[in-house]
């Protein structure tokens, strides 16, 4: 089991001073996405005073933070009290799981809510996406962000739209998982067929591809995540 070296990692940046949301807030996305982006790896120790020390934040946040990451399964306490980096991988099919089912939720609710403004906007940026520069990682990672983002603000339910974002934290780009260019057309082609199942108000088949979609997207991610366990067998 490795415990986190905090004067040598300098992985988490101090926080900025909270101007629009609770410290605890900040210190859970700081950390959650450490989690996620592999910056703390699985058995790492969470030590709240080296946290609090890193993160220039008390305990008291740092201690609220590791309780929200140990509900959502990133962190699992130890019998003798202790806390370390769960196996994220161990999660990803609940999370892909809970994902399908939110965004067809929020594809079926565009369908009844959205504009038609809103639903050609997401099917032209689905059509340039396609011709996009195929080697700009992160250009190729804000458009899939928008595309799952603007889906959720078309179905007109902000409690709908901040579960989706909250679980957007959990996808490719978050865990650095980067789709081969045949695997990359098919979840782009995925967007494409909903996006235009959304112009015609296609509710039950926009619901179809969602799901053929993180089908797709688990698959991927259990391909990868297997690939990286058997390059690094100690990870």
């Amino acid at each position: 089991m490795e415990r986190i070296d905090i004067e040598q990692d300098d992985s988490l940046p101090p926080l900025a001073a909270a101007e629009r949301e609770p410290v605890v807030l900040q210190v859970h996305r700081e950390l959650r996405s450490a989690i996620l982006r592999g910056r703390l790896k699985a058995g790492m120790r969470m030590v709240e005073t080296q946290l609090s020390t890193q993160l220039n934040v008390s305990r008291t946040p740092v201690r609220e933070a590791i309780s929200r990451l140990e509900a959502e399964g990133l962190v699992t306490r130890k019998a003798n009290g202790g806390v370390v980096v769960a196996a994220f991988g161990q999660k990803m099919e609940e999370v892909v799981v809970i994902r399908q089912s939110l965004e067809s939720a929020a594809v079926q609710l565009a369908c009844r809510n959205g504009s038609d403004d809103a639903l050609a906007a997401i099917l032209r940026d689905c059509r340039e996406a396609m011709r996009a520069d195929a080697t700009d990682i992160a250009s190729r990672s804000q458009r899939d962000r928008a595309f799952h983002i603007g889906i959720a603000e078309a179905s007109g339910s902000m409690r709908l739209r901040l579960l989706i974002e909250e679980f957007y934290e959990y996808s490719f780009a978050a865990m650095q998982i980067e789709p081969t260019p045949e695997e990359r057309r098919l979840l782009e082609v995925h967007h494409l067929e909903i996006a235009s199942a959304l112009v015609q108000r296609d509710a039950i088949g926009a619901e179809e591809t969602v799901r053929a979609h993180f089908a797709e997207v688990w698959r991927i991610s259990l391909a990868h995540m297997n690939r990286g366990e058997q390059q690094d067998p100690e990870a």
